[in-house]
């Protein structure tokens, strides 16, 4: 059950046009924008596992998704529906979500997945500029897993050192 789950959250991303290699190319610009370092393309991949083979993670990314997908089918009368087509300021669910994966790594992890929330680069940004579907939760998830597996990577080698 545990790895059925992991997988279906790695297919249910890859739905939604986010794909492993999305993840790691974010982790990958993020750390060295930010610590202007070569990665080691190995534990970045083992970074990027741990962080979608935990079922916390796994159970939280089918939520968000699952809520996009339905915001989409929402009857477009609904003030809900409203806001999320527009991802107002306020509704911070989608954050809270975010949070629920960063927190399961560091504390490190959730402020910067507030930059990268903040900044929305690379597909983070592209997903939440989309205006032929609902992604509300998408772009946060994405900068949630991002900001984790760049943290995780910094642990397996030992923790940050800069």
């Amino acid at each position: 059950m545990t790895q059925e789950l992991q997988e279906q959250a790695i297919a249910q991303l890859a739905k939604r046009g986010v794909e492993i290699e999305d993840i790691a190319e974010g982790t990958r610009t993020f750390l060295t924008d930010k610590y202007h370092d070569e990665l080691d393309e190995q534990t970045l991949a083992q970074a990027i596992s741990r962080v979608l083979h935990k079922d916390e993670v796994a159970d939280i990314i089918l939520t968000a998704l699952y809520l996009d997908e339905q915001a989409e089918t929402m009857p477009d009368d609904q003030p809900l529906k409203r806001r999320l087509q527009r991802d107002a300021n306020g509704h911070n669910v989608d954050e809270i979500l975010a949070i629920a994966i960063t927190q399961q790594f560091s504390a490190a992890a959730t402020v910067h997945y507030g930059l990268l929330d903040d900044l929305k680069p690379g597909l983070i940004g592209v997903i939440n500029d989309k205006t032929d579907s609902i992604n509300v939760y998408l772009d946060d998830i994405l900068a949630a897993l991002i900001a984790s597996a760049a943290m995780t990577y910094l642990e397996l080698l030992g923790g940050n050192n800069y």
